[in-house]
């Protein structure tokens, strides 16, 4: 009987690890963060009075694109304690970027990988059209170093973010992620309704499932008053930075608030801080209030 169990088991390993072996390594790290919005000065603006000086305005910049020409976009980077952020605002219309800014406003749209090659971002692409993934924007950019090649994946309605591939040379390698409150960017954060046809998207491309789990919670605030809330958190660790996928149980809460406004998607990063009653006291001071529980894992 024992033989038998193990040889289950044994089995169980052998259909599992194949499909996660397609994950290519670059999946490991999120080269940048892709931020649609409606006024890029404005946003540049804002991170700037919050201590973050590490950014470059590109100014217009043309976007190739294979099946629907070219695209006008105001474009600018920016290092966010460590998190490589591109913001994006769309002049050219009828596309996938005009389209998410104007179905769910600002918002954070796609986490891209970098691959070390064109062919090997070319099979990558291939995979994912096999599994049934189209393609919502390909070409390139035109830099001082060469073209930087990238491709967007239709990924949005199954996993609740567009998951974006990116090759050629880094545009972004002279920015440092220094900022005067000394955050550290450690977190990716999303907020879903249902985690289970999420988790299954995901997996069924080759990434791990959610690990659920349900801590108990104290001290919790909503917009600086107290509240009852409950949620569920859905963990994927996979990358060198962690995927965060809240799931609101009980409101109200700044993901229920964020899916009601802008869908669901990615609602927030992480960032660490050298002392946390300074940074709090600093971004009261400049106007914004806080959402706050303690999390204790059973």
């Amino acid at each position: 009987m024992k033989l038998i169990k193990y040889f289950l088991v044994l089995i169980l390993i052998a259909q599992i690890k194949p499909n996660m072996a397609q994950i290519p390594d670059c999946y490991h790290e999120v080269d940048r963060v892709v931020w649609i919005v409606q006024n890029l000065q404005d946003v540049m603006n804002g991170w700037k009075s919050l201590g973050f000086s590490n950014m470059l305005d590109h100014g217009m910049v043309t976007m190739t694109d294979r099946e629907s020409g070219n695209l006008s976009v105001y474009m600018a980077s920016a290092n966010l304690g460590g998190g490589r952020i591109t913001w994006i605002q769309p002049v050219t219309k009828n596309n996938p970027f005009s389209d998410f800014v104007s179905a769910a406003g600002d918002g954070a749209y796609s986490l891209m990988h970098r691959f070390s090659s064109v062919d090997e971002m070319q099979k990558e692409i291939q995979r994912l059209k096999n599994l049934g993934i189209d393609i919502l924007l390909e070409g390139n950019v035109s830099t001082d170093e060469g073209p930087v090649y990238y491709a967007f994946m239709n990924t949005q309605q199954g996993g609740k973010y567009v998951l974006g591939l990116i090759s050629g040379p880094d545009d972004m390698k002279f920015l440092d992620g220094g900022n005067q409150l000394g955050m550290k960017f450690t977190q990716y954060a999303f907020a879903i309704e249902d985690p289970d046809p999420v988790s299954s998207f995901w997996a069924g491309l080759g990434f791990p499932p959610f690990e659920i789990t349900h801590g108990e919670t104290w001290g919790k605030e909503y917009y600086g008053k107290p509240a009852d809330f409950d949620m569920k958190l859905g963990w994927q660790r996979h990358g060198k930075i962690v995927y965060e996928w809240c799931i609101p149980l009980k409101g109200p809460t700044v993901y229920a608030d964020h899916m009601q406004s802008h869908g669901e998607g990615i609602q927030h990063f992480g960032f660490n801080v050298e002392d946390m009653d300074q940074a709090i006291a600093f971004f009261k001071d400049h106007g914004y209030e806080t959402d706050s529980w303690e999390d204790k894992h059973e």
